[in-house]
């Protein structure tokens, strides 16, 4: 979750900090999770958006 960014902020900041001390153990599960995602994205085909999937994501993108 937390490399997908679905983590809170607060959730997303708590490990940061604990990762950033030095716990040897959740740093190479976060590594080993890294490179799942990662292998996993090998695999999808790439789909192409339709006409109003892209312009909601445009029209998301405008907003900010």
């Amino acid at each position: 979750m937390f490399l997908l960014g679905a983590l809170s902020d607060e959730g997303s900041l708590g490990l940061r900090e604990h990762l950033t001390q030095g716990c040897e153990h959740c740093l190479e599960r976060v590594k080993e999770a890294a490179r799942t995602v990662y292998l996993l994205s090998l695999s999808a085909r790439p789909v192409s958006p339709g006409p109003k999937a892209k312009a909601d994501l445009l029209r998301l993108l405008l907003k900010k």
